[in-house]
């Protein structure tokens, strides 16, 4: 699991694909009792065959925050990137500087049923939750490491299902710790969704070493 191009991943994406249209049909159609009924067995089956050894989270294996592979894996893993994990939506991002130097991303997503909130919309928690990936995508652009510190987010009309969605983000010029960035959700030509926030530059292999600190020191004053 430390790289996006070893010989398992393409098949963990095949899979992490295949639980996707579960997720989907189940959401979309009546089943009858009796399909169910077997499809409960067949995804206990299903489940005991991926049963193995336990993985560390993708974010804790060795060299991740420095390994030239880890930003494969990270959007492979990650709840908006898809790939892998079934509960995202895969996008094929692009990177660049825009004429003013400003790094950005930007990609086209659809979201079926399972992202259902109101009526034939987008649930406002995964559109904010989506434009802060968009952020997160507009960084590694920079390239730039930061972390999220206040995010605004202003829902112009609903966002629908269904739909190609276009989603953009970019950040402003900074020279300190502090970066702005914007982004923007679009159906078409109309903006359902925008986003403004405040990123503080940080030291990840620092910052993961302190959280790993910090779980130890709790694990051992659980134990006393």
């Amino acid at each position: 699991m430390d790289g996006a191009d070893d010989d398992i991943t393409p098949l963990r994406r095949h899979v992490g694909d295949a639980v996707r249209g579960v997720i989907d049909t189940l959401l979309r159609s009546e089943a009858s009792p009796a399909g169910l009924a077997q499809a409960l067995e067949l995804l206990a089956q299903a489940r005991a065959v991926l049963e193995g050894p336990p993985a560390p989270p993708y974010n804790a294996v060795p060299g991740y925050w420095t390994g030239a592979r880890s930003w494969g894996t990270y959007l492979d893993m990650s709840m908006f990137g898809g790939g892998i994990n079934p509960l995202g939506i895969p996008m094929d991002p692009v990177y660049g500087h825009d004429p003013q130097g400003r790094p950005y991303a930007e990609g086209t997503v659809t979201l079926g049923r399972p992202y259902l909130g109101g009526p034939d919309m987008v649930h406002g928690g995964y559109v904010a939750g989506l434009l802060d990936h968009m952020f997160g995508l507009a960084l590694h652009a920079g390239p730039l490491v930061a972390v999220t510190a206040t995010l605004t987010i202003r829902f112009v009309s609903p966002t629908p299902i269904e739909r190609p969605l276009r989603l953009r983000a970019w950040f402003e010029p900074s020279t300190g710790r502090r970066l702005t960035g914007k982004a923007t959700c679009h159906d078409g030509d109309v903006l359902t969704a925008e986003a403004e926030g405040l990123f503080l530059k940080v030291d990840m292999v620092a910052m993961a070493a302190r959280n790993a600190t910090g779980r130890t020191a709790a694990g051992s004053t659980g134990d006393a």
